[in-house]
């Protein structure tokens, strides 16, 4: 596609950034960090980001696990409600306050399909907007960014996203964040 900008990170760029930041920042010693990952970038305007979003999640085989400060696009809310339907264990954490506000409206829906939802509010704001696609598996991919899950972010925003696979470092890192936020959060009503 001609919209999105592929990157291979080289061994040489993730060794200079793990030497810069020293060998055990951000929990990655050397050879963890000297790893190299396939990395997607995509923006809006002009980029189909929830479309990208909603092909990742329409190819998970095991677990979706969602970070979301606001879930309003209904196309991405489907694709998780597909991903249920066919199997796939799908958890989300909202933001508790955006919640009682309207802009998770999709939770209740994904709870009666059988999804784990979970609301934060522990913090002053769960502003992560994370995928994690089959997070324990080698085809593992983590989607983050700006991008609220929202049709504002695609339509009216300048976003972004970055797509990650082919790390296992980074992935259990963004796994293992995420199991530190459901820990912290209460489950769904």
């Amino acid at each position: 596609m001609n919209f999105r900008h592929v990157l291979v990170l080289s061994a040489a760029i993730s060794g200079l950034s793990a030497a810069i930041c020293g060998s055990n920042a951000f929990g990655f010693t050397p050879s963890t960090a000297a790893a190299s990952a396939h990395v997607e970038v995509a923006f809006t305007p002009g980029d189909d980001i929830a479309g990208l979003i909603v092909q990742r999640i329409g190819r998970a085989k095991e677990r979706v696990q969602m970070q979301a400060y606001l879930l309003t696009d209904r196309r991405i809310a489907n694709a998780l409600l597909a991903a249920r339907k066919r199997g796939v264990e799908v958890e989300v954490i909202g933001d508790a306050a955006q919640q009682r506000a309207g802009g998770l409206p999709h939770l209740k829906a994904l709870d009666r399909a059988g999804a784990r939802v979970y609301l934060n509010g522990t913090l002053a704001a769960a502003h992560d907007k994370i995928v994690i696609v089959d997070g324990a598996s080698e085809a593992a991919v983590v989607i983050t960014g700006s991008y609220n899950f929202t049709q504002a972010a695609q339509a009216k925003n300048a976003e972004n996203v970055v797509i990650l696979s082919g790390n296992r470092a980074v992935t259990d890192r963004f796994v293992d964040n995420f199991g530190r936020h459901r820990n912290r959060s209460t489950p769904w009503p």
